[in-house]
């Protein structure tokens, strides 16, 4: 007898979508489909338009629990751009040359899937500016808006490469801050740490030892059992309060309110808030003469300003000159309706309105302030080394002292 030769069931994946349901609500959740073909289906026959669609990550799987750890990195789309550019240079057509960078070993494995997954909508019919717009978390919108443009003008190449080269230089540009900064800042958290484990755990035996003494302790040991019975007799309520307050602080700066109060903490902090003030506005003259340059109009890099900047502040000042743009107020006048944006930006952009050259004094304006702020880092660095440095001494230094100088005591009295 024959045996009976079963068909085998399609395996299904769970896609995690964004649609637009009726009235324009955007909804969000995941889908059980054979192929993604398959749930954008069966999300029309629910009466909603996909948005974006994606292989959701298995939730038992280290990337399901931990996803930044395989998040696509700004390198991986740096170097993506460039090597399409090339591909497309050397005559391959775009639909190949998205196979053959999804091949390669090299590539992570998320951005292999989101690189199949714009092969499959280009070979459905869309753009390559609609594949990336499906992929917000990797490709922004000013990366879409300005690829949208290299496809009607027929300069994908070299769209890429600038996009590319822009990637490049605003990331290059953050880490220089960054690292400038980083190390007083773990200089003064080391210091900070060492001197609350001296205080804590070395010197209460020695409390102990000094109460029990019939002598009269200097002034500087006086002041630090001060301070060591404070934190012995409140650590308690201090372990309370920072266990509570915490969660607490993290709660509120995800807040709106929170992450705006922070935002504007950050352009007005002594010495810091100045340098990140300028890193800001240096990211939004380059993007917009990148976009400028692209052959973006004056309206559609308006239209993505808000979308440059992660900063509350900047982004609600945008959007108001946007809206001032659509009024016919033009570029100059909204801007100068907001303190965020200095008398230098003002005249710069006025001049460039006036003069058609917008693009070209807001390049020269973005490497002004990149000079700038790099400037001001180093400089702020090398204050804070020394200070930093003599700060951690001097508290070191009276701990010692206020050890030792009861030792004298101690011995004078016998």
């Amino acid at each position: 007898m024959a045996a009976v030769r079963t068909r085998a069931k399609p395996r299904s994946f769970n896609y995690r979508y964004t649609a637009a349901a009726a009235g324009g609500r955007i909804v969000r959740g995941t889908i059980k489909a054979p192929s993604e073909v398959v749930a954008q289906d069966l999300l029309v026959e629910r009466g909603q338009t996909p948005i974006n669609l994606e292989v959701a990550p298995s939730t038992f799987s280290l990337e399901g629990q931990l996803p930044q750890l395989f998040a696509v990195k700004e390198k991986d789309v740096i170097n993506f751009s460039r090597q399409l550019a090339t591909l497309l240079d050397a005559g391959i057509t775009l639909l190949p040359a998205l196979q053959l960078l999804g091949g390669q070993g090299s590539v992570s494995r998320p951005f292999r899937r989101i690189i199949a997954t714009m092969a499959q909508d280009l070979g459905t019919g869309r753009s390559l500016s609609q594949a990336v717009a499906r992929h917000p978390k990797v490709f922004d919108e000013i990366y879409s808006r300005t690829i949208a443009v290299g496809e009607k003008t027929g300069k994908l190449e070299g769209v890429l490469r600038e996009v590319a080269d822009h990637m490049e230089r605003s990331g290059a540009f953050a880490k220089k801050v960054s690292g400038a900064l980083t190390y007083p800042i773990i200089v003064l958290v080391v210091g900070g740490l060492v001197g609350l484990i001296l205080i804590t755990v070395a010197l209460p035996p020695l409390v102990d030892m000094f109460k029990t003494l019939n002598v009269e302790l200097p002034l500087p040991t006086r002041i630090l059992l001060g301070i060591s019975g404070f934190m012995g007799a409140t650590k308690l309520y201090l372990l309370t309060l920072f266990l509570v307050g915490v969660p607490l602080g993290v709660w509120f700066l995800r807040q709106r309110s929170g992450k705006r109060a922070m935002d504007k903490f950050r352009m007005r902090a002594p010495l810091m808030g100045k340098i990140y003030h300028m890193a800001e506005l240096a990211r939004l003259c380059r993007s917009i003469s990148m976009m400028l340059g692209a052959g973006l109009s004056l309206q559609e890099v308006v239209e993505a300003l808000p979308l440059i900047t992660t900063n509350t502040v900047l982004r609600e000042a945008l959007v108001a000159v946007q809206r001032g743009l659509l009024l016919g107020q033009g570029l100059t006048y909204p801007l100068s309706l907001h303190p965020e944006f200095p008398p230098l930006f003002l005249q710069m952009v006025r001049v460039g309105e006036e003069s058609n050259s917008l693009e070209s004094n807001l390049r020269v304006l973005a490497v002004f302030y990149e000079n700038t702020a790099s400037e001001q880092a180093a400089t702020m660095v090398a204050l804070i080394q020394p200070l930093s440095t003599i700060a951690i001494a001097f508290v070191a230094g009276f701990i010692a002292l206020s050890v030792i100088m009861p030792m004298y005591s101690i011995t004078g009295s016998f």
